[in-house]
């Protein structure tokens, strides 16, 4: 039976590539598209879920044990405020970790970011830890955590610096191959949701994070 899945944040960077590499396979079954923003699709898999995440959820249908991965994110400029940036980045990761469970999904993966930690002084960093600390206690039987450094690729709105990243890249890619710096080697969105997709289809169990260096080491 083909795979069902769950994407949050389908219209952004990240979430785009998952769908797109997800609708290319034939063995992909319904994915279930929750969010503000529809995703345009004339593939017939392709299932809009129009959420803001403070409500409750009603699907046209009814997902059968989907594979959840959440790509939210914004940034503090973006949202307006340190409490707009964590209702988006914590609650609404959160909600859709317990809408997740509740349709029985087999695995949630969700994207945070390196140098994410509960405890650091930098508040995008804390929220980023505190969302990875709070899916530990949600139940769901495999919980994946993936830490890229700054994403790279194709968005729909511009984001400052990372068109120097991207440049930068393609430059210093030589360098990123030295021992340590693989960890702060710019994370193209591309190849980041093939190593998710990857991750979700082995459903290893369990509590995992991985890092950009295993991310970027591990296509």
């Amino acid at each position: 039976m083909p795979q069902e899945y769950l994407i949050a944040g389908a219209t952004g960077l990240v979430g785009s590539e998952v769908v797109a590499q997800l609708l290319a396979s034939a063995e992909t079954g319904t994915l279930w598209l929750l969010g503000r923003r529809p995703v345009d699709s004339a593939d017939q898999r392709v299932k809009n879920i129009r959420y803001d995440f403070a409500g409750e959820s009603e699907f046209s249908g009814k997902p059968q044990s989907p594979v959840a991965i959440c790509t939210l994110g914004t940034t503090i400029k973006q949202a307006g405020s340190q409490e707009a940036f964590r209702r988006v980045d914590f609650d609404f990761v959160l909600k859709f970790a317990e809408v997740a469970k509740s349709l029985g999904a087999p695995s949630l993966h969700v994207v945070t970011a390196h140098g994410s930690a509960k405890n650091s002084l930098v508040f995008y960093n804390r929220v980023k830890g505190e969302i990875e600390e709070a899916l530990r206690g949600v139940g769901l039987p495999a919980v994946h955590i993936y830490r890229p450094s700054l994403l790279i690729g194709e968005r729909k709105e511009h984001r400052a610096g990372e068109g120097f990243a991207t440049a930068a890249a393609k430059v210093l890619s030589p360098l990123f191959k030295l021992p340590g710096l693989s960890s702060v080697q710019p994370t193209p969105a591309k190849h980041l949701a093939a190593y998710i997709l990857r991750t979700a289809t082995n459903g290893t169990a369990g509590y995992h994070i991985h890092s950009n260096a295993e991310i970027m080491t591990g296509a």
